[in-house]
This record gives structure tokens, sequence and C-alpha cells, in this order.
């Protein structure tokens, strides 16, 4: 499975923001080594998803904390989007948790999910607040 690669185009001009955008794209990688290295080990996947369920728990809280904190005014439709993440998240690890799951193909789904979702919320929503991050002082 390829790589998850960041470019400057994902940067949201919010040093902080970029910065765990980078460590939870590191963390989906992780999830492309694991499909590379032909692992199939249930508790290798599901510690590598649990990492990611947390770490993107934390960073959309991290956003949701700055968008109370600021007022912003797309905040609803975003933190919408944050929650579909969480859910989906926590469906994962779930299913990774059955005995039925084929881990080779969950893991693959799981990847590709999160680093696009990531990826795509970063282009079409994250984008959105930059400016007004900026504006308010938080760079």
């Amino acid at each position: 499975m390829k790589k998850f690669i960041w470019t400057k185009d994902y940067s949201v001009d919010v040093e902080m923001i970029d910065e765990q955008h980078r460590h939870f794209l590191d963390i989906v990688n992780k999830i492309a080594d694991f499909i590379n290295s032909k692992a199939s080990e249930k508790e290798v996947l599901f510690d590598i998803v649990n990492q990611m369920g947390n770490y993107a728990f934390y960073h959309l809280g991290t956003e949701e904390e700055l968008f109370d904190k600021l007022d912003y005014p797309d905040a609803v439709p975003h933190v919408e989007a944050h929650n579909q993440f969480r859910e989906m998240a926590n469906g994962y690890i779930s299913r990774i948790r059955k005995d039925d799951q084929n881990i080779e193909k969950l893991s693959e789904e799981v990847a590709e999910y999160a680093g696009n979702w990531l990826l795509k919320h970063i282009l079409v929503a994250d984008k959105k607040y930059s400016a007004f991050f900026n504006e308010h002082g938080v760079k």
C-alpha cells in the first residue's frame, strides 16, 4: 500500500495544527507499514488503530477548542464532520475486536478511509479556518 504524503498544500498556516496533521498522517502510515509488512497480528493492528483514534480525538478536540475560543462561524458543520470520523474510528476499533474479520482487508480499509478522510478534510474544511485563525492571532 502506498503511504500518504504530507505536502505544503495541506498546510493550514497554523503551526500547531499542521504538526498535529502530520503526526496523524504518520500514524495512518503505520497502518500502511503494517499492511506492507504482510503482518496479520490482530493485536498489532488494534494497537495502531487505537493509537490513531486516540490521537485523532485529541487533534479534533484541539480544533474544536479553538472554534469555541474564537467563536468560529462555521464550527457546527465542521464538528459534524469530526463526529462522523469519530464514529467511523470507533466502528473500526469494534470490528477489529471481532474474530470474524479479515485483518488484511480491514487494515487496508482503515488506512484508506483515515488517510483519505484527513487529506480531504484538510483541503475542504480545515483550509476554511486558516485566515480566520490567523486574523485572531493563531498562527
